[in-house]
């Protein structure tokens, strides 16, 4: 009987320290005074997303053909997956088919983390996890300008793009944490971006490994002063958060990217042509979890 009790106290004491760390007493690496926000953060260690916290049923935007079949749990993790599958919207022929798996809670100040492990394709593909703002009717009024959108990307990874740094492509290991946002200039909407607007919006960081091979752990904490970028525990960026206080939803997504894309100004992104393929599809983004906090008496959504 001893033996008995002694199991049953080690299996409960066993749980309560897995629930404590899926419950995510502290961020990775950033001390504080945390709250843990369930509605925002997810283990995937059921068979089904759950839809009272998730969305993966969103319509196809463009190039961006969300597809909820490609958006689904399996082996305690979430899988995104993109798809080689020539489509016609609108009557426009489009080639590939992704996911977007979007919260339905919004929210604006704490810390987001997700441990994720890269897609088997490069170049042509972009795993995300990302906040932004959907609602085009609500703006805010900060530093005498009218912020109309508010993005921050804590990670895109695999992104493979030119850069001025590196004259040239960036590779594999080049992970991108950038923000964009929309400003009211003259009664119209103009945007603030990476490439425009570097000292604002733009950072990046080298990794001394390829984000295929293994999951690594991508964070970003939005406060009301700073925005600072984590990965593995780790600071490896920061900006002042000078426009991004809208409510945001916490977002992970699969993306097509050049060669298999390009860019089209207004148009914005279009398949390209002379780069359609099937090799190396399908390919899949793994998410191992999604824990999000926020500071106890910090700070307070807008």
């Amino acid at each position: 009987m001893g033996n008995v009790i002694k199991q049953i106290v080690w299996v409960s004491c066993t749980l309560a320290t897995s629930m404590a760390l899926a419950d995510g007493k502290q961020p990775v690496g950033v001390p504080g005074d945390w709250a843990f926000v369930r509605e925002l953060s997810d283990e995937f260690n059921t068979t089904e997303v759950d839809v009272k916290k998730w969305t993966k049923d969103m319509s196809p935007w463009g190039e961006r053909a969300w597809r909820p079949e490609n958006v689904f749990q399996k082996d305690g993790s979430l899988i995104i997956k993109a798809e080689y599958d020539p489509h016609t919207v609108r009557g426009k022929k489009y080639f590939y088919t992704m996911g977007i798996l979007r919260s339905n809670a919004p929210t604006t100040y704490g810390y987001f983390e997700a441990r994720i492990k890269g897609c088997s394709k490069f170049p042509g593909l972009c795993p995300g996890f990302w906040l932004y703002s959907p609602n085009r009717n609500v703006r805010f009024k900060v530093n005498g300008e009218t912020v109309c959108y508010s993005e921050i990307d804590i990670v895109e990874m695999q992104q493979g793009l030119w850069t001025k740094d590196l004259e040239g492509n960036a590779s594999v290991s080049r992970i991108d944490c950038n923000l964009h946002t929309r400003l009211l200039k003259n009664g119209k909407e103009e945007w603030v971006r990476p490439n425009g607007y570097p000292e604002i919006c733009q950072n990046h960081w080298d990794a001394p490994w390829d984000p295929r091979d293994d999951f690594h752990l991508y964070a970003v904490e939005n406060s009301k002063e700073w925005i600072v970028w984590y990965i593995d525990g780790k600071e490896v960026a920061r900006k002042p958060n000078l426009y991004w206080h809208l409510a945001m939803n916490v977002t992970l997504t699969v993306e097509a990217r050049p060669p298999l894309i390009k860019w089209a100004g207004d148009d914005g992104r279009l398949p390209d042509a002379d780069n359609i393929t099937a090799e190396g599809f399908p390919s899949e983004m793994k998410v191992d979890y999604v824990r999000c906090w926020v500071r106890n008496g910090k700070d307070s959504q807008p």
